[in-house]
């Protein structure tokens, strides 16, 4: 029974392995949703990307981000200063694909750096990073910094998954039986 437990848990660890983490580093022109950054499609369990940005030397800098879920997800998204970068003070909003709000954050998450969750079904949505102040994402702001917006997407895993798991365990006690 005990090496068939290990081996179900196995399957299942293996399973979540295949989560995926991209990194990027964004690329002006991104400050309106029509010019953001492409950051991918993603659809397992897991999957994560990571950006490096920076809010212009001037101020008066959005950067926007498009991705797409291919299934229902719960979205985590937080930004971070670099060590080697000045003190910012961020505001983060995600929006859908119509350019409509579905949350804003400014000051949630370590210091004065913002950070976001909701559930969103399946499709394509924008994260935009903007300065302190710019409630509207159309760069009214004088805030200069860089940062790392880390998004993380829990998808659910296929149910088969986890039916393999319930059947191996299922198995294995009817055999100790």
């Amino acid at each position: 029974m005990k090496k068939n437990v290990i081996i179900a848990l196995a399957a299942v660890a293996g399973a979540a392995g295949l989560a995926n983490a991209t990194l990027f580093f964004e690329s002006e022109p991104n400050n309106t949703l029509l010019t953001a950054d492409d950051v991918g499609s993603y659809d397992r369990p897991g999957d994560a990307f990571a950006v490096d940005g920076r809010l212009g030397g001037r101020g008066g800098d959005v950067d926007w981000y498009r991705f797409e879920v291919t299934e229902g997800a719960t979205i985590n998204a937080a930004v971070y200063g670099r060590p080697t970068s000045e003190d910012g003070d961020s505001l983060l909003g995600l929006f859908a694909s119509d350019g409509s709000t579905i949350t804003v954050d400014d000051d949630d998450n370590i210091g004065l750096y913002s950070s976001v969750e909701a559930i969103v079904p399946a499709g394509v949505y924008y994260l935009a990073v903007t300065g302190f102040g710019d409630d509207a994402f159309v760069g009214d702001h004088t805030e200069t910094f860089g940062y790392k917006l880390v998004v993380g997407l829990n998808i659910p895993a296929p149910a088969s998954l986890a039916g393999f798991g319930i059947l191996g365990l299922a198995a294995a006690r009817r055999r100790r039986a």
